[in-house]
């Protein structure tokens, strides 16, 4: 896989994941969507095929 977001980029992503959340939800789903359609789409965001970051910043 061809990443290319910047390690400053996926930094901040992976901070964001791993702050508490108040309930059992996981960070990376978004409204409507499940665990696995999370993991997808950040796939497609570190490989540039969606600019929209799991963390809600347009890259």
């Amino acid at each position: 896989m061809n990443i290319v977001r910047t390690d400053e980029q996926i930094d901040r992503v992976e901070k964001w994941a791993i702050r508490d959340l108040p309930d059992d939800r996981s960070r990376y789903e978004r409204p409507h969507h499940d665990y696995e359609q999370g993991v997808i789409d950040t796939l497609e965001w570190l490989r540039g095929a969606d600019n929209f970051a799991p963390d809600g910043v347009e890259d």
